[in-house]
C-alpha cells in the first residue's frame, strides 16, 4: 500500500492513475469518495457509469464556464491547492484545465482511501 502511494505520488498522468486501480473493493471505495465529494455540493457523479472520468471532466467543464466559485468550493472540500493545479499545467501547458483538475480530483480521492487504508491496519 505504502508503494502505491508514492507511485501515486509520483503520478502525472490519468494513464499513470489507471495503473493503481487493478482491485475492484479499492475501486468501488475510490467512486464511493467521488460520489460523496462530489455530492455533498449537489453534483451528480453516476458511478455505476463506465465513463465516471468523462462525467468528472464534463462537470469540471461547467464549473469553469459557468460557476467558478462552486468549482473552487468542490475543489476546497476535495482538498486540492490551486497552486497544485498551476504547477500540472506548467508542466505539460498542452493539457485542458478541465483535464488537469479531473486528474487532480482523482489522484487526491485515491490518496483519502490509501491512507484510510493504510491506518486502518
Amino acid at each position: 500500500m505504502k508503494k502505491s502511494l508514492q507511485k501515486l505520488n509520483n503520478a502525472y498522468s490519468l494513464e499513470e492513475l489507471k495503473d493503481l486501480l487493478v482491485d475492484r473493493s479499492f475501486n468501488q471505495k475510490v467512486l464511493r469518495q467521488i460520489e460523496k465529494d462530489f455530492a455533498q455540493l449537489r453534483i451528480e457523479i453516476d458511478i455505476h457509469n463506465m465513463e465516471v472520468i468523462q462525467q468528472i471532466q464534463e462537470q469540471v467543464d461547467l464549473l469553469l464556464i459557468s460557476d467558478q466559485q462552486r468549482l473552487m468550493n468542490l475543489l476546497y472540500r476535495i482538498d486540492i491547492n490551486e497552486k497544485k493545479i498551476g504547477e500540472l499545467q506548467m508542466h505539460d501547458p498542452t493539457v485542458p484545465e478541465r483535464d488537469v483538475i479531473t486528474f487532480l480530483i482523482i489522484q487526491r480521492e485515491l490518496q483519502k482511501v490509501i491512507f484510510r487504508e493504510l491506518y486502518k491496519q
